[in-house]
């Protein structure tokens, strides 16, 4: 008891609990900072990421440009998984994703090491002001984000300020000259405590408060900077297993590149210690730019290093996580050509009815992807669920608007105004669809949030009727794709059968119930949701295959 009351004693005159809530300010800052970002851009950082990817040089300036000011590396790295299991993207341009990531990363750390804490207190007052009593959305989104930058500043004096006292403690000081003598111990620590908190610029802004303090010396905070870029690896490539072979080929890339690159600078710690000062030096640069510096340099030289041997490194990410996503390749989106609706408006709709079957097919994709997430409860799966709709959604805004610009500018041809309604229908058809792939997900999710699981018998009963659905799903493309009207009775078929199906299943889940063999609370409660959803994207299926045949619809209710 007494050894308890003692620990109990110095943590308070040490002010541990300030100390941890300046931490704990920070680290709400960093999140808030990235979902702000998120709410500001809205859709167009994958638009972005879409668009600027051409080739491997262009995806590292903007994984590192994204992550720079997102300041999260896994939101454009899922967004690259997404456009990958899209087939928009090959898996060496989401490695140049993953690399300028590494990049972008570092920003935290030269912001920090700018010395502007001071600004803290205004940065958290303008946000606040700009949340609480603005009615607009962005001017809010725009609001969290200062507010965030605010949160950052202010937890990092905070705990800055209580380090002073820790510091001068001897056995701190203890601690950090064996670390000095031993910069491997100070890597492993790195690892660990990045690993723990699952955050390299947390891990990395604590380093340059001690550094900052005078509390270690520069090797051993560099030593930190190496460890926290490995940890940071640990915990995306755990997350990753049992996703896609691509999700889980760039995971490991980056975890293999952020290990070899930091077990090899250890080895010319000493001289490289010596390169940051003098650049730090000549730049008249402050203890904790000096950090940030290296925390630059280290990523900025071996991406630069690594780049010639990506080939290498795809062949040998193929043989160490063997299988095929059986992604399907496509070519970019690019905008669809306006100066042909004036000269021919009939090529114009098979430009339309072109993107239609692309967005068919991520339709389809997303659909995929959501059985995927049932048995995988990969977040990662969920998300590219999310960004499919997002894609889905963007292709419908630009589709209808092309639409109506077809029928604005031949709008006394019957034909064309056939054709507009016909084409407008399906796609908005398959926009639905999109939508209730992701109610799908979100049924999941909320089941898995609530640690509960489908029983076996529940799941052999979705797989049957998904395997039933992907089937309808791309006998309505092939109609689209070749307007055979033949192929509209067999999908009519097939939908009364998925109907008599999700009775019985329905019916299979009560009994079930009753038997208690069920016995879950969320999950049997959206199980008939989830079957309802499932006969629903069936319907709209056949909606498709009808507006080939027919402008009327069949299911009306649905729309």
């Amino acid at each position: 008891m007494e050894v308890i009351k003692s620990f109990i004693q110095t943590c308070a005159e040490l002010e541990v609990h300030v100390i941890l809530g300046g931490f704990g300010l920070f680290m709400l800052g960093i999140t808030m900072l990235g979902d702000g970002f998120k709410a500001v851009a809205g859709d167009r950082m994958r638009e972005y990421i879409d668009k600027y990817t051409s080739n491997l040089f262009s995806a590292i300036l903007v994984g590192a440009v994204m992550t720079g000011i997102m300041q999260s590396s896994s939101a454009a790295t899922v967004i690259s998984i997404s456009l990958v299991r899209a087939g928009l993207m090959r898996v060496d341009q989401a490695i140049g994703i993953s690399l300028g990531a590494n990049i972008g990363t570092t920003m935290t750390a030269i912001i920090i090491g700018l010395n502007i804490a001071d600004m803290g207190y205004i940065f958290l007052f303008l946000g606040a002001m700009m949340m609480l009593f603005s009615n607009k959305i962005n001017v809010k989104n725009y609001g969290k984000v200062i507010l965030a930058f605010g949160m950052t500043f202010v937890g990092l004096q905070i705990m800055s300020g209580k380090l002073l006292l820790v510091q001068e403690m001897p056995w701190f000081q203890d601690v950090m000259i064996s670390l000095s003598d031993h910069p491997w111990l100070s890597m492993g620590g790195g690892v660990i405590l990045t690993a723990i908190i699952n955050s390299s610029s947390a891990t990395i802004a604590v380093v340059q408060q001690i550094y900052g303090n005078g509390g270690m010396t520069l090797i051993a905070a560099i030593a930190f900077v190496f460890g926290s870029n490995i940890g940071t690896t640990i915990t995306a490539y755990f997350a990753s297993l049992g996703g896609s072979a691509s999700a889980r080929r760039v995971s490991l890339f980056h975890t293999l590149f952020n290990f070899f690159g930091a077990v090899i600078m250890m080895f010319f710690i000493v001289p490289y210690s010596h390169l940051v000062s003098m650049i730090s030096n000549y730049l008249g640069s402050s203890a904790s730019m000096e950090v940030g510096i290296a925390h630059l340099m280290f990523n900025l030289i071996f991406c630069i290093l690594v780049i010639p041997f990506i080939p290498m490194f795809m062949r040998l990410l193929t043989i160490l996580i063997p299988g095929d996503d059986k992604i399907v390749s496509r070519e970019k989106l690019t905008p669809l050509d306006e100066e042909i609706i004036q000269t021919y408006p009939v090529g114009a709709l098979q430009l339309a009815k072109g993107r239609t079957i692309d967005m068919a097919s991520l339709v389809e994709e997303s659909i995929r992807t959501s059985q995927t997430y049932l048995h995988s409860k990969d977040k990662q799966d969920y998300e590219v669920v999310m960004q499919l709709e997002e894609m889905v959604n963007a292709i419908d805004t630009d589709l209808t608007s092309y639409l109506l610009k077809i029928m604005q500018t031949s709008s006394g041809d019957a034909t064309i105004a056939k054709a507009y309604t016909q084409n407008l229908e399906i796609i908005k058809n398959y926009e639905r669809m999109s939508d209730l792939s992701t109610n799908l997900v979100e049924f999941f999710k909320l089941s898995f949030d609530n640690r509960e699981n489908f029983s076996m018998d529940a799941l052999d009963d979705l797989d049957k009727m998904y395997e039933l659905l992907l089937h309808m799903v791309q006998k309505s493309i092939e109609i689209v794709r070749t307007d055979d009207e033949t192929l509209f009775d067999d999908l009519l078929s097939e939908e009364d059968y998925l109907d008599l199906v999700e009775k019985k299943y329905r019916e299979k889940h009560f009994q079930r119930m009753a038997e208690s063999i069920c016995e879950t609370k969320v999950a049997s409660s959206v199980y008939v949701d989830i079957l309802g959803i499932l006969e629903r994207i069936g319907d709209h299926s056949v909606n498709i295959g009808r507006y080939i045949v027919s402008p009327i619809k069949i299911h009306s209710d649905d729309l």
